[in-house]
């Protein structure tokens, strides 16, 4: 039985990621610093997060395990949890090792899978470190063959699937997840309690929407770019849609989609009506995109997670107080019949797309716009924060 940690306890938020820029990892932070948390933290970048005490980057690999031959040798010769520590835990400072071997924390949040093995390495998972509560907080549905299809996929996979497993391990007390069907493929293939949903809404924003233009409705895609993410059938619907649309693509870098998407605008008819700008910081994205009236999220299912998607910019949207158009994105489509703020396309061509655009009025997206203020109200981090710190309560015995 673990003892119940204070609520003014010591947490180590272990992600492998730039925690400065993961807004949901960000948010675990906010939440247990205003819950009265000590926060140290275990990631990628050197910078240290706001709200966070002591921050632990992870350390660059061994040169050789970059190598062609060393990932090679480290993938088909060296045994799973020899491999974990020479890829992995070689790379944390010792300094937060001998903090968890001496149990110095009351909670450790585990983000994703890249470090659920560590629980079980008993050289710094000591009796005195298992006495902390383990949380692990599911971020997205991750297959459970391989991380990748590409060769380097394949060379991995062993790895991959060996470290997937510790999903279900019995030494998290606590689990959340992104959304319930996520959650529920978990549940299923592994056999846990139904994990707590927390979804990835930013914080709530007091402002009002934008004035519509009469002769202009301003499409926007912000975030994460990809071809995947509906850019083929945005770029053909704007072929099409009357001159009053225009669309601007609010992207995060990726050099290689930019060149796609500049070779593509080159051609393009509506070119004078297609922009690309920088991203807005992820602190002010609500506020940025405010200006714009519709934000268009069209994933065709071809995953799980496109399947189920419910992303941050879905909810970013409508902190912005944007209209939202989505496909048939179960998830997405149940929200916004339910706040009426925004179209949901029936199929997930660009034709769908078109005919589910070309007749809208200034008013009826005004209309979307003031009802997406009615759901930021229900739908922020404040509410999800709450859940989260309900659901590490909850696992205090």
């Amino acid at each position: 039985m673990k003892s119940e940690a204070a609520s003014n306890g010591h947490a180590l938020v272990v992600s492998y990621s730039d925690i400065v820029s993961d807004p949901r990892v960000r948010r675990q932070i906010d939440w247990l610093s205003e819950a009265g948390w000590s926060v140290d933290s275990l990631g990628l970048s050197s910078v240290t997060p706001p709200r966070v005490r002591d921050h632990f980057p992870i350390g660059d690999p061994s040169r050789w395990l970059v190598t062609g031959v060393g990932t090679a040798i480290a993938h088909r010769l060296l045994p799973a949890r020899v491999r974990f520590r020479r890829l992995l835990l070689d790379r944390v400072p010792n300094e937060l090792r001998d903090r968890i071997r001496s149990g110095r924390y009351e909670l450790i949040v585990f983000n994703e899978f890249e470090f659920l093995p560590w629980v079980a390495d008993t050289r710094d998972f000591t009796p005195a470190a298992r006495n902390a509560q383990l949380h692990l907080d599911i971020h997205e549905y991750r297959n459970p063959v391989h991380r990748r299809p590409t060769l380097g996929g394949r060379i991995t996979a062993n790895h991959y699937r060996w470290m997937r497993s510790f999903i279900g391990n019995p030494a998290f007390d606590t689990r959340t997840v992104v959304n319930a069907p996520i959650g529920a493929l978990y549940q299923e293939e592994f056999g846990f309690d139904e994990p707590v949903v927390v979804r990835n809404t930013p914080g709530y924003v007091d402002q009002a929407p934008s004035s519509i233009r009469p002769d202009e409705i301003r499409l926007l895609f912000h975030g994460m770019p990809g071809r995947a993410r509906g850019f083929d059938q945005i770029l053909d619907a704007m072929r099409v849609l009357p001159d009053r649309f225009t669309m601007t693509f609010m992207l995060m870098p990726n050099a290689e989609v930019r060149r796609w998407l500049d070779e593509q605008l080159a051609a393009h008819p509506a070119r004078s009506r297609i922009n690309i700008v920088p991203p807005a910081p992820m602190r002010e994205i609500s506020q940025r995109i405010n200006p714009y009236d519709l934000e268009i999220i069209f994933y065709r299912p071809l995953g799980r997670n496109l399947e189920f998607a419910l992303p941050n910019k879905f909810f970013e949207a409508i902190q912005g107080r944007l209209g939202l158009v989505v496909g048939e994105s179960p998830l997405m489509a149940e929200i916004v019949r339910r706040y009426g703020n925004g179209v949901v396309v029936p199929g997930f061509e660009a034709e769908d797309l078109v005919e589910s655009l070309r007749n809208l009025t200034p008013e009826r997206v005004m209309e979307f716009k003031r009802a997406s203020g009615t759901a930021a109200r229900e739908l922020n981090a404040e509410v999800e924060g709450r859940r989260f710190i309900s659901a590490l309560e909850g696992g205090r015995t």
